[in-house]
């Protein structure tokens, strides 16, 4: 008798976790891509068949004339918006309705990554926390950190001007050193070189931390299902040791300077002055900003918030996710501008004119900001190569979607609902961007930006969700490629690829075979 009431339990569970949840975008009347029980529309991403980035794209693509799509993360329904107005209402004018993202890690099962800013929720800190770190990502800060990202670039151009030829260069491993040593300095007061020191602590957990690959892969897989089963298995996003190791490394390094008065001009500096109630946000009229890519702070970031309580826990939490999207989303930035500027040596030409006539005298932030070509450049390839291929978020209250087209009908989401927003399929949409899959940095030009939709370009997000770190992404990214230029001709090599083709096996947009190119001495 008890096993044939616990069968007939697990059989109504089943029904309406796995098979009713299918039918829930039908019973709404709204366009979906067929699901599989369990799996969703995600199982050619988890059996490697399809990349991530490639998946997001596909979906968009697959009702081009619809407004929205109804899709499946494993057994959550998920909506994904292709209306550029549409987008703007939900990430923008109904912020208070979609305010988060979908949660990964929660308190009791991982205290350090559920307090970095990325995972808060609005009703419960996240909004003091944005209000409290958005003065240490402004205009002024960044130019206060440009002589240390300077002191890493020239570290780096050094070590290759030591050698001769042409030097063939996997870019990701090259780029990620040089973005250790950046955030090492910049955010944790810690002098790094990973070219010449190839194994140093910081670097080994920083590859560790961002290894989308292989088990951490299905990890993460695991958090898209489950949070809640992930947090009962006592599953962390970030392994204990590598928490460990930024967690010793901050407090020691708050420790010390407390002890002994040192002011660095760096990350942990500004998170004390944060904790000590004196980082305050400060006027930007003055100090020139760092591109068209840059999202603007909202309102809410700028907003004085009653004074928050700073814990040690809280600072680790906001450094270790400020490596974490440095260490990996800043080298491939860096990649992408690289592999189109060999692949592309009129438009390499052309920068290179530009750096010279800019920069003949001294490096400074004014000269590296003040390039509109090289932001052309940069623009253009954050427009083709986004380095998320999405941006989530999830309702608070229930939200109705009126309908605007012949056909459409209200759509009444509850509060828990998910959105996706495509950022690569609006960014190789030809209704936004003529001609997508050419390199074209003409786009962003004075003439031609102005023509480009509000909300068709997305490369650091939008609302006051956006990313807080776009200021420092583009200031180190525009470095280290004015610096390269004024040294090196880019040119492809043998392993260059004609094309990229996203790995299936790891989740970041990504080739398998890496981007080589090779870096050919100036003459003097």
């Amino acid at each position: 008798m008890l096993m044939l009431l616990l069968i007939g339990v697990l059989s109504v569970l089943f029904y309406f976790k796995v098979i009713k949840v299918n039918k829930y975008w039908e019973e709404k009347g709204v366009p979906y891509i067929k699901p599989l029980p369990i799996f969703g529309n995600m199982i050619s991403n988890v059996f490697q068949r399809k990349s991530f980035t490639d998946l997001v794209h596909d979906m968009y693509k697959a009702y081009p004339n619809e407004r929205y799509v109804g899709i499946f993360q494993f057994t959550t329904p998920t909506l994904l918006v292709r209306d550029l107005e549409l987008l703007k209402k939900i990430t923008v004018k109904d912020f208070d309705v979609f305010p988060d993202h979908r949660m990964f890690a929660s308190s009791a099962s991982d205290p350090i990554a559920s307090k970095n800013l990325f995972n808060l929720k609005a009703g419960n800190g996240w909004q003091d926390m944005r209000a409290t770190l958005s003065p240490a990502f402004t205009s002024s800060k960044m130019r206060a950190m440009f002589v240390l990202m300077d002191e890493c670039a020239d570290q780096f151009i050094k070590h290759f001007k030591k050698q001769n030829g042409v030097i063939p260069l996997e870019l990701k491993d090259t780029f990620t050193r040089f973005t250790n040593d950046v955030i090492g300095t910049t955010a944790f007061g810690v002098t790094c070189d990973s070219l010449k020191d190839r194994n140093n602590d910081f670097y080994e957990m920083g590859k560790e931390l961002t290894a989308f690959r292989g088990l951490q892969l299905l990890k993460f897989v695991g958090f898209i299902f489950s949070p809640t089963l992930m947090g009962l298995l006592n599953i962390k996003i970030f392994s204990e040791r590598v928490t460990d190791f930024f967690k010793s490394l901050v407090n020691q390094t708050l420790k010390i300077r407390t002890e002994q008065g040192i002011v660095r001009p760096d990350m942990i500096h500004l998170l004390m002055e944060a904790k000590n109630g004196r980082l305050k946000f400060e006027n930007q009229n003055n100090v020139i900003d760092t591109g068209f890519a840059v999202v603007e702070e909202s309102e809410l970031g700028k907003t004085k918030r009653q004074r928050m309580e700073i814990t040690d826990d809280d600072i680790t939490a906001q450094a270790l996710i400020f490596f974490f999207a440095g260490f990996d989303a800043g080298s491939s930035l860096m990649c992408y501008i690289c592999y189109e500027l060999a692949r592309n040596p009129d438009i390499q030409e052309k920068l290179y004119r530009e750096i010279i006539e800019a920069c003949n005298k001294k490096m400074t932030y004014e000269a590296v900001l003040g390039m509109k070509y090289l932001d052309c450049v940069v623009s253009e390839t954050l427009r083709k190569w986004p380095l998320g291929p999405f941006l989530d978020r999830v309702s608070v209250k229930p939200f109705t979607i009126e309908p605007e087209r012949p056909g459409e009908k209200p759509l009444h989401l509850e509060a828990g609902s998910t959105i996706w927003v495509p950022v690569m399929g609006i960014h190789r949409d030809p209704n936004h961007y003529p001609d997508p899959e050419k390199f074209d940095p003409e786009r962003f030009n004075d003439e031609n930006k102005k023509n480009i939709k509000p909300f068709s370009y997305l490369p650091f997000g939008t609302g006051p969700r956006n990313c807080i770190g776009s200021r420092f992404a583009l200031l180190e990214s525009k470095l280290i490629v004015v610096r390269i230029l004024q040294d090196f001709e880019i040119v492809p090599v043998d392993k260059t690829p004609d094309r990229i083709i996203f790995s299936a096996s790891n989740l970041n947009p990504l080739p398998d075979g890496g981007f080589w190119v090779g870096f050919k001495q100036r003459s003097t």
